[in-house]
């Protein structure tokens, strides 16, 4: 009977003996009686299909331990975000409140202002129309003023022609 060869690769489990493979293959055991050329090109047939398994088994690893590496430098790149992203918040909070408190405050002061704009406006249409009536009065006083000054003084007219009069 034939040598089992158990191979123990970095950590890998060990590699199934050449008669379980050839099973799974389909290829019974050749009975004891063969010739031993046919013996030798089949191990070495058994050997380079064994060497090409544990190569795919090999890299299959590799990329997965590459793959396992990349998600966790991926996963602290994305923790460093949050933590900075984290540390802004922390900075930028305080400051948003605080030009929200502005805010309102600025608010409130227009709105005040506002309201006094609004007094003042009220009061100088009711200035202004208080200036027209008394410039009104001024006018008709003045007019009235003159009518009593002309009745108090004598007319003197002078008489140059029929239709024409002068008055001092």
């Amino acid at each position: 009977m034939e040598s089992v060869e158990k191979k123990i690769v970095h950590g890998l489990p060990p590699i199934p003996s050449r008669s379980s493979s050839n099973r799974r293959n389909g290829r019974a055991s050749k009975a004891p009686g063969g010739s031993e050329t046919e013996k030798t090109t089949e191990n070495q047939v058994d050997h380079e299909q064994e060497a090409k398994k544990l190569k795919r088994i090999l890299a299959s690893r590799q990329y997965s331990q590459k793959y396992r590496l990349k998600q966790l430098h991926y996963i602290l790149h994305l923790e460093t975000e949050v933590n900075a992203l984290q540390a802004e918040v922390a900075i930028s909070s305080p400051r948003i409140k605080y030009v929200n408190r502005q805010n309102s405050l600025l608010r409130a002061e227009n709105g005040s202002m506002k309201q006094k704009v609004s007094a003042f406006t009220g009061e100088l249409t009711f200035k202004e129309a208080q200036y027209e009536e008394l410039k009104r009065e001024r006018q008709i006083l003045k007019h009235l003023y003159t009518l009593c000054q002309q009745q108090e003084q004598p007319e003197f007219v002078i008489k140059i022609g029929p239709d024409q009069k002068y008055q001092l």
